[in-house]
């Protein structure tokens, strides 16, 4: 710890405690015995240092601890570079619930074979893109990818969506098509960027947040399947009535924990075109809604 942390401590606990005594009413030094009232014969004063020390010590542990994590270095790194500081991408809304992920072994190996790996989808300032739109607390509905798309200018840090001008890929056609008949009034859209849907509370996570450019699933076993793991359990342990959508067999063991007597679990078939006969029919969509609505949220407005 530096000698500004150590500083920071004892002044925490110091000016904390001290507002017991007499001291801190201008007294002086020395005339406390007004606070040696207390008919145990235990003096306040001496409660108080004894609680001082106590708590420097949890306020000590908690720099220390910080103070660790953010020392930390990728190996080969002189400084730390953005890679072995990859927690700060993520909105800090929703870092602070998963602050205790950071400092595991899973969560510096992510780091570790991203700094290695460079050449992965999408860029690193996009990876964490479901996290900007809102706070954890405000997620309404849940719906998991499998892995980032794997072409050039397709990963946008959004399960199935993909930026302005880039052609609509196959699942999210299928998605459209289900939207289509199950809500009333939607137009299928000509392109793939569903940010409006991420602005209205529609979390959009994949379970890996990364892959290899041309390679699908190729950081399938990196770390990240643990860490989104750890979001919807937040989810679950911190939002009520969240619609959590899991499509296809993967999102649906994703999913087993989730408390179904405090949201809703939609499930069905994948929307890829290889599985799509179990997800046409499912309306979700329009299921998502009515449980929003019964339980006092605003529906999705799911037109993009």
């Amino acid at each position: 710890m530096t000698v500004e942390q150590q500083k920071e401590v004892q002044g925490i606990c110091i000016n904390e405690n001290l507002s017991n005594t007499e001291e801190c009413k201008g007294n002086g030094p020395g005339k406390t015995s007004s606070v040696f009232n207390s008919k145990d014969g235990i003096g306040k004063r001496q409660m108080s240092l004894d609680d001082m020390f106590s708590k420097k010590k949890i306020v000590t542990a908690a720099v220390a601890s910080k103070s660790q994590e953010s020392d930390w270095v990728c190996e080969g790194c002189a400084k730390p570079c953005e890679y072995c500081r990859l927690e700060e991408k993520i909105d800090p809304r929703w870092r602070s619930h998963l602050r205790h992920e950071f400092g595991k072994d899973y969560f510096r190996g992510i780091k570790r074979f991203l700094h290695e790996n460079r050449n992965h989808l999408p860029p690193i300032d996009k990876i964490f893109t479901f996290s900007s739109f809102f706070p954890l607390e405000a997620t309404k509905v849940v719906i998991m990818g499998q892995d980032p798309y794997h072409n050039d200018n397709q990963a946008m840090g959004l399960s199935f969506s993909v930026p302005m001008g880039v052609p609509v890929p196959p699942s999210l056609k299928n998605i459209y098509l289900e939207i289509n008949s199950d809500i009333e009034g939607f137009e299928i859209p000509s392109h793939g960027d569903l940010s409006k849907w991420a602005k209205r509370g529609v979390l959009l996570l994949n379970d890996v947040l990364t892959v290899t450019k041309n390679r699908p699933n190729s950081h399938a076993g990196i770390g990240w399947r643990e860490f989104t793991s750890r979001i919807l359990q937040t989810i679950n342990e911190k939002c009520t009535n969240v619609v959590f959508m899991l499509w296809g067999r993967h999102a649906q063991a994703k999913g087993k924990f989730i408390n179904r007597n405090r949201h809703l679990v939609l499930a069905c078939g994948h929307p890829s075109p290889l599985s799509s006969n179990h997800f046409f029919g499912c309306k979700h969509f329009s299921k998502a809604n009515k449980y929003l609505k019964d339980h006092g949220k605003s529906p999705i407005e799911w037109q993009v």
